[in-house]
């Protein structure tokens, strides 16, 4: 699946909010997991990739990836410790 996709899909489950059920909570973690997925694969491109504007717009993918991941981490622990109380 493309990043924005899956950005729009991280992005669509943080909404949910403290509303959010069991089946709810797994998708928000499975798409996290992509986005983990397509950062390491992206890290291993930015290594490989000589190109420095190649290189630049692989270092932004990855920056937007990483700071939505950390989003959605945050909200994924809180509704996380909500429903185990």
């Amino acid at each position: 699946m493309k990043s924005r996709k899956l950005l729009e899909k991280l992005n669509k489950l943080i909404g949910l909010g403290e509303g959010a059920d069991r089946e709810e909570i797994k998708k928000l973690r499975k798409v996290l997991q992509a986005l983990k997925d397509k950062q390491e694969k992206l890290k291993e491109k930015l290594e490989e990739t000589q190109d420095e504007e190649e290189r630049r717009k692989i270092q932004q993918r990855l920056e937007v990836i990483k700071r939505q991941r950390e989003k959605g981490v945050d909200v994924y622990k809180s509704l996380k410790a909500k429903r185990d109380l």
